[in-house]
């Protein structure tokens, strides 16, 4: 599986700097799709956080929220002032059952091992909805050209399409998973801008 294990040292910095912004507005766009719901949670958990981007966001834009990032990466894994932040990988999530109310997993899902078994974790700890946000390799070009246009690198800009892209999971893969794992899936929606697609757990 492709790049199924922690982003650590130069690749963390390489992620964060060069990688992670090419989102350009999508937290606040998805933050803006999911305002009702957030507005009704306690708890938010961001599953594969990365440099917690996501969640510093969220944490911001909705002061009532208990913001928890977990990341394997001991590189990511550090203190922020305004969340909670563990290292752990998603198969064995350190949180009590039904202790979240909502969770994302922000182009983090293709990088995990196993992902029945992350999406039975996620069914265990989070008690109202889970948004898996996804690299879409049926993407547009056009789509795919709006993120890799923003990469740092040259060679991942030429690579990122057929590369990163075409690697990751479909919708339907993701789908076919949780419903394994006893979720109750949405039909997944395309992200206008960036090339991911959003599908919605319940």
């Amino acid at each position: 599986m492709l790049f199924a294990h922690p982003f650590e040292g130069r690749t963390a910095r390489r992620y964060a700097a060069g990688e992670r912004p090419a989102f350009g507005d999508l937290d606040d766009r998805l933050l803006d799709g999911w305002t009702g719901q957030i507005e009704r949670a306690r708890t938010l958990l961001e599953l594969g956080c990365g440099p917690a981007t996501f969640s510093r966001r969220a944490a911001e834009r909705f002061p009532h929220l208990s913001v928890i990032a977990v990341d394997p990466s001991r590189d990511f894994a550090r203190h922020h002032a305004s969340i909670t932040v563990a290292r752990a990988a998603g198969e064995a999530l350190p949180l009590a059952n039904a202790s979240i109310d909502a969770a994302v997993c922000l182009s983090s899902i293709r990088h995990v091992r196993d992902r029945r078994t992350v999406l039975r974790e996620l069914r265990r700890v989070v008690r109202e909805v889970v948004w898996i946000v996804e690299l879409d390799p049926s993407a547009s070009p056009a789509r795919i050209a709006t993120h890799a246009d923003r990469l740092s690198s040259p060679l991942l800009r030429r690579t990122f399409g057929p590369i990163v892209v075409g690697m990751a999971p479909r919708a339907g893969e993701i789908a076919a998973s949780a419903r394994a794992a006893g979720w109750t899936v949405s039909d997944p929606r395309a992200d206008p801008i960036q090339p991911v697609y959003i599908v919605e757990l319940s």
